[in-house]
């Protein structure tokens, strides 16, 4: 995905039952997508492509109005897709238009798999509106939420005004009819960043914030008054069953959670000490990764961290069948895979890469971290795993990357979709 500005981005990547696999983001100016460019509307609009298991596109769709439109994340089923994001004016996505009724709205689009519009459902008010993370559950409905400036009606009940954004955790039917809403406020801005759907619908959110974490009459207690991450879990029906606090004497944020139905690993980045439920991890003078795995009951079972003798950025991350993650990040000089035991796994190859990919167990064990072949200038962000293929996008700069001998120049900041086999690399065993 190239064009000749800064905003060509993947931001959602999903797996498709029948090895396919769809992407969108955003593109100002112009971008092409295999032979098809496409031409922005207004400051930056919506690319939607599916692309075939051996790497060909099949397709390629656009929306967008005069204003910033985003689909900021995308799931699939054995029979949908369904993306978030943000609308600001109005869009035709097929036969539905929709306007927002502030500066943003939260947009839920749900597609066929010949890229048709199914349904379109919109929510705001008149303040900067928008929808993150996504996943469809096994029954279809689709779980997201919607960072809000209140001031509106909206799924959860009346809003104020707020001198900071607010979050709805939110769980909409098949056919994108709003079930539920939980707010989830507090005294300074709240920004959801991670969520996950066990095998019985239950959910998992996370994010941070700055100050006490609030919904409705419980409240979570935080000490700093600097970016502190949150996890919690809740019910189908959008009862909050538990919520814990990534806090500590600097930042920390939960960027990626997996919900296997028995654990959670949540993954994010933190600077100075963090305690993640009775275990507490030291970043030293810089920012590290933690990967903690919690009980159904929000007990924390295992803490670790990756360090390295530079920042280390947060991580998106799928869950793998056996219980454990993977993620992937940017080679840094020192980086070390921390264990449970208290134990650290080398990065395998060090030089042959600027990014790295890595697989932690069900009990905190490393499998395997190993660079990116080829990748020179290149950062990992979303990833989707069907069966031993994972998908991953990669944003690229430079003229130097070269994965499997093919040289992938970058005219600014361009977009990339990886696809690995992982079908022959090292597993958990059982005992993992």
């Amino acid at each position: 995905m190239s064009g000749p500005g800064n905003e060509d981005e993947i931001d959602g990547v999903a797996g498709g039952a029948d090895g396919s696999v769809f992407i969108t983001g955003k593109f100002d100016a112009t971008t092409t997508i295999g032979t098809t460019t496409l031409r922005s509307e207004g400051a930056a609009d919506i690319p939607l492509a599916r692309i075939d298991a051996a790497g060909s596109v099949m397709w390629v769709r656009r929306f967008g109005g005069p204003g910033e439109d985003n689909f900021f994340d995308i799931d699939a089923n054995a029979t949908a897709v369904v993306a978030t994001g943000i609308i600001s004016g109005t869009v035709t996505f097929d036969d539905v238009t929709v306007t927002s009724a502030g500066g943003t709205d939260c947009v839920v689009v749900a597609f066929g798999y010949d890229g048709t519009v199914r349904w379109v459902t919109a929510l705001g008010g008149p303040g900067d509106d928008g929808c993150n993370e996504v996943t469809v559950a096994a029954d279809g409905s689709v779980v997201t939420s919607l960072d809000t400036t209140g001031d509106w009606n909206s799924p959860a009940g009346p809003l104020p005004a707020l001198q900071w954004r607010d979050t709805l955790l939110m769980r909409l039917d098949p056919n994108g009819d709003v079930q539920w809403a939980a707010r989830v406020g507090g005294d300074g801005p709240q920004r959801a960043k991670a969520i996950a759907v066990a095998p019985d619908g239950s959910i998992a959110f996370g994010g941070d914030t700055i100050g006490p974490l609030r919904s409705g009459s419980a409240t979570l207690d935080m000490s700093g008054e600097q970016r502190s991450g949150w996890l919690s879990r809740w019910s189908a029906d959008g009862e909050l069953l538990w919520w814990n606090a990534w806090d500590g004497s600097g930042t920390s944020q939960v960027k990626g959670v997996a919900d296997h139905g028995t654990s959670l690993i949540a993954v994010g980045a933190f600077s100075g000490t963090v305690d993640v439920g009775g275990r507490t991890l030291d970043a030293g003078d810089n920012t590290d990764l933690a990967v903690v795995q919690y009980d159904t009951d929000g007990n924390m079972m295992w803490a670790t961290s990756i360090s390295a003798d530079t920042n280390l950025a947060g991580a998106e991350i799928v869950g793998t069948s056996d219980g454990g993650v993977m993620f992937g990040g940017v080679t840094s000089p020192g980086i070390a895979f921390g264990q449970p035991d208290g134990t650290s796994a080398a990065l395998e190859h060090p030089g042959d890469g600027s990014a790295w990919l890595a697989r932690y167990c069900a009990n905190g064990s490393v499998a395997w971290a190993t660079t990116i072949a080829g990748t020179t200038n290149a950062r990992p962000g979303e990833l989707s795993l069907v069966g031993p293929t994972l998908f991953i996008d990669m944003a690229l700069r430079g003229a130097d990357n070269q994965p499997g001998g093919r040289t992938l120049p970058a005219t600014k900041k361009d977009a990339s979709l990886w696809a690995f086999d992982l079908a022959n690399t090292t597993a958990c065993n059982p005992k993992q």
